[in-house]
């Protein structure tokens, strides 16, 4: 209907941004095509948690959703390691403050940490404020040789590893639902760029909800295990802390398109073009991913020119 002829079309079974653009990049690699373009959109009726693709969980133990499933690993959490309710409300304080300084924010409404603690448990010991909300929007993204991009308008950012892990043991391997499947990408992605996480200047990851951020930190080693409440709550992902992390709002304040908007704000930061945002001097970008029932883990490393 546009004239295109692409040369090849796929849909992903869990297309999200991450997959989507390492899947792109594999094609791209492989030879089979020479730029593709990534695309994805959404406009859902409202705005809301619900239940989110339950026959992927089991509803029948009250695990109807992401948030659920999160939920149940963050008690497992809180059991092995102390912690206070401030621990998860810096994430989503924090992440607020971020998307402030985001034009496209969804949520800009001020968060105070007073704010998070005095709304009411949605799926205990979540909050309405640490799970994500659904929100409408679309993200591209062009991704094409490197010896194809340096003709064009603006800097080319490269890719420069990738990690993934998408068949764990699940429920009969050791830490399932704190994530613990993350430490194999990371042992993947760090290897193959030839740099360790005191190299990246800048954490784009998932953040469907606030306890997958510390998962994220202590699993790829931005903190020690059992450290990541504390470093989040010293200001450590704030975007002069020591790993800034999601600088747009991430998915619990800038929106939530499954992954698309990390993409789009790894290579807008790279090129310098974020604004009051900015984290200075940004080179190496990371962006870290988990999905659904603790089965869908990845990572890329992207590089500015």
């Amino acid at each position: 209907m546009v004239g295109i002829e692409p040369r090849v079309t796929s849909y992903l079974d869990y297309a999200t941004g991450g997959f989507t653009t390492q899947y792109a990049a594999m094609l791209v690699a492989a030879g089979v095509c020479d730029t593709v373009a990534c695309v994805f959109g959404a406009n859902p009726r409202q705005a809301t948690v619900g239940d989110s693709g339950a026959y992927v969980y089991d509803p029948t133990y009250g695990l109807v959703n992401a948030g659920a499933i999160a939920a149940l690993g963050w008690t497992r959490y809180m059991s092995k390691y102390e912690t206070v309710e401030e621990d998860l409300g810096a994430v989503a304080v924090t992440f607020r403050r971020h998307a402030r300084l985001n034009p496209n924010s969804a949520f800009t409404e001020p968060l105070t940490l007073d704010d998070y603690l005095a709304t009411p448990y949605t799926v205990w010991p979540f909050r309405e404020l640490d799970i994500c909300k659904v929100t409408a929007g679309g993200a591209a993204l062009i991704i094409t040789a490197a010896d194809r991009a340096g003709d064009h308008p603006k800097a080319p950012v490269y890719i420069g590893a990738a990690g993934r892990q998408q068949a764990p043991l699940e429920l009969a391997g050791d830490e399932h639902l704190m994530c613990y499947a993350m430490t194999s990408v990371a042992e993947q992605v760090y290897r193959e760029a030839g740099i360790g996480p005191g190299d990246v200047d800048l954490l784009m990851a998932t953040d469907s909800s606030t306890a997958a951020v510390i998962h994220t930190l202590e699993n790829y080693g931005f903190c020690e295990p059992g450290g990541g409440g504390r470093f989040v709550r010293e200001g450590g992902i704030a975007l002069d802390g020591e790993i800034p992390m999601n600088p747009d709002g991430g998915q619990l304040s800038g929106g939530y398109l499954l992954g698309w908007l990390h993409q789009v704000e790894a290579v807008r930061q790279l090129r310098g073009e974020c604004g009051e945002r900015q984290v200075a001097g940004a080179r190496i970008a990371q962006y870290a991913t988990t999905g659904r029932w603790r089965t869908d883990f990845l990572s890329t490393i992207y590089v500015a020119e």
